[in-house]
């Protein structure tokens, strides 16, 4: 007696990775983005309540993201994909209004496949798995959220992230903004200290976000955020923005860990707002495990804390 097999039904979420296209990118400002160069989403589709699909497309070269001596994508490539996934699920699937404001509290990202990053004839196309939670009412002042992505190149998963983001209206982030700010004196600089950039291999001087510090301690930076730079400051920003903290932190490891180790996985958290006219100091320090311990600090406080591990070439 034969039995005869029947086919096997596609899941939702095969069926929504199929409808996913790469044609175009959404509009701009669901990921907050002033240009449309800098959009690298194209598409989202719910696969369940708390579960969506969001379709990327990487260029093969960036003037700013830009892909390292063995032709693998940015890390921070991936972590801005990673950030615009959720401001993009958020007011899409979420309703938040256009208007309100997005403080991130926390971005983590591990790359487990190195070789599926490597950029060859034709721009790469990915998709991000993304799961949702959130407490508070989406289009209410306050609405919190953690998104949880695994990211796939050619159906192959090779790298997870995860985000924490703080949503708020325009009102209760004015408030937010007033209570954290430094409003300590700033000591006068002297004019005749000339800090120099050091030099961090893949990235142009104009890129360099760090200065030698003046106490010469080859462990620690003093930021240098120009909001006239068009990568770092691509729209205005009343504080400096959590992603140039986090190339600070990536160049910084790369200075600590030398010129041939690659950047696999990074784990940061963000305490305060940072105040663009108040200098901001880098700090790195040996972790355990082999990991890097860097910190971003103004004044006494705290702004940014990030564990971060590479992987020799």
């Amino acid at each position: 007696m034969s039995v005869t097999m029947l086919p096997a039904v596609p899941s939702p979420a095969e069926c929504a990775r199929v409808g996913l296209t790469f044609d175009r990118t959404v509009p701009r400002q669901l990921v907050h983005r002033a240009s449309v160069h800098e959009v690298f989403l194209t598409d989202g589709v719910q696969v369940a309540a708390d579960r969506f699909l969001v379709g990327a497309q990487w260029p093969r070269h960036h003037a700013f993201y830009r892909p390292d001596t063995a032709g693998r994508c940015d890390f921070m490539l991936l972590a801005e994909t990673v950030r615009q996934a959720g401001i993009f699920l958020i007011h899409r699937y979420r309703n938040v209004p256009l208007d309100h404001h997005f403080v991130f509290k926390s971005l983590s990202l591990d790359i487990d496949d190195l070789t599926a990053l490597r950029v060859g004839g034709t721009p790469l196309g990915a998709v991000l798995d993304v799961s949702i939670t959130g407490t508070g009412a989406p289009d209410a002042r306050r609405f919190d959220a953690r998104l949880d992505v695994t990211v796939e190149v050619d159906g192959r998963p090779c790298a997870q992230g995860s985000v924490a983001v703080l949503v708020v209206d325009a009102r209760r982030y004015g408030i937010l903004r007033r209570r954290g700010q430094d409003t300590t004196p700033v000591p006068s600089a002297s004019p005749a200290t000339t800090l120099t950039a050091p030099v961090i291999a893949g990235r142009p001087r104009a890129d360099v976000l760090l200065r030698t510090s003046t106490n010469g301690d080859p462990t620690t930076w003093l930021l240098h955020a120009d909001p006239g730079h068009p990568g770092y400051f691509e729209h205005p920003s009343d504080h400096v923005p959590g992603m140039v903290l986090l190339e600070a932190f990536r160049q910084a490891g790369h200075l600590a860990a030398g010129r041939d180790a690659v950047l696999t996985s990074m784990s940061s958290g963000f305490e305060s707002f940072g105040e663009l006219s108040r200098p901001v100091t880098i700090r790195a320090a040996d972790h355990s495990a082999g990991a890097l311990h860097l910190t971003a600090v103004q004044g006494e406080r705290t702004l940014a804390r990030a564990d971060v591990r590479f992987t020799r070439a």
